[in-house]
């Protein structure tokens, strides 16, 4: 239950009571992750076999061409005779619907609130960057995954542009969850993609283009069965919304209920193809799960390589 009194104004549900103040610290839902949680993850490796599940970096975004989610640039190699050299620079735009990363609480807000019940604009600032709530929570997840193929589940390849993960789909997972938990979904969208044609009124790229993802009424049940983590291979929100009445700059819900209410860290866009293969293949559907951010200060995301270790 939630110390903090949530205002009238946050959100459009009643009767959320989110995670305000239950910690002393803005780590959030991360606070579940107990050594004994982790132990509980390490006891899941049954195959010593490691799964990255990350996306390759993409340079180019198909819906905007003009716009590069992420540059790589080589500088002159050192050629010294015996000892030879490489440098290169990446730059990366942290959040995006191509690039898999996690989120830090202080990349959305709701009504000029962030996590915690800080207003969002004394969080974070153009000057500063993130005060409060920062990806520096986010170092070190090590926890067990608990996975659920809802694509497999309905039997097609992946969830199309428009369709969403129900709480139905999540039934079978929400029996296995235990605190301090990562909720690994798939929903295909790694094959399936989004309409990236899409234009706005006025002809620009969307940059909520048409794409698979959860219905907002999935993170109440997730947040009640204390999951640290929700990770999946999608951009997390459905867009369009099919929350009826949240649309333009109010379109993700998700976003705002599990970063800002719950504060429930999200981790989007991941590559899940081959951990699916390997749950169907094995019927092993937990297994050790481990995310490390960047250690960047002030920041509100960061690129990430997550990994399932079977």
């Amino acid at each position: 239950m939630s110390n903090i009194p949530v205002p009238k104004e946050f959100f459009p549900w009643p009767g959320h009571t989110g995670n305000w103040g239950k910690w002393p610290n803005d780590k959030g839902s991360l606070n579940y992750i107990t050594p004994e949680v982790t132990l509980r993850g390490i006891k899941s490796v049954r195959q010593g076999k490691a799964i990255p599940c990350s996306r390759p970096i993409q340079l180019i975004d198909p819906s905007d061409p003009n716009h590069s989610p992420a540059s790589h640039k080589m500088y002159p190699m050192l050629d010294a005779g015996l000892f030879n050299g490489s440098f290169d620079e990446l730059t990366f735009y942290t959040h995006s619907m191509l690039n898999t990363h996690i989120d830090a609480f202080c990349h959305v807000g709701i009504a000029g609130y962030a996590f915690n019940g800080r207003k969002f604009d004394e969080t974070v600032n153009m000057e500063k960057g993130a005060v409060y709530c920062d990806i520096t929570d986010m170092l070190s997840i090590v926890t067990r995954g608990v996975f659920i193929d809802v694509a497999r589940n309905r039997g097609v390849d992946g969830l199309r542009p428009g369709e969403y993960v129900t709480p139905d789909d999540l039934k079978p997972l929400l029996e296995r969850l235990q605190p301090g938990d990562a909720a690994v979904v798939r929903t295909g969208v790694t094959l399936i993609g989004g309409n990236v044609d899409e234009r706005d009124e006025e002809g620009k790229p969307k940059l909520h283009y048409g794409i698979a993802g959860f219905h907002a009424d999935c993170i109440p049940l997730l947040a009640e069965k204390q999951i640290s983590v929700l990770a999946s291979d999608s951009p997390s929100d459905t867009y369009p919304c099919p929350v009826e009445g949240l649309d333009g700059p109010h379109d993700s819900p998700v976003h705002g209920l599990c970063l800002t209410l719950y504060g429930i860290p999200l981790c989007h866009n991941m590559d899940l193809e081959e951990v699916g293969r390997i749950s169907e293949e094995t019927g092993q559907q937990e297994f050790l799960f481990m995310v490390a951010a960047l250690h960047l200060k002030h920041g509100t995301g960061s690129p990430c390589t997550p990994l399932a270790v079977f």
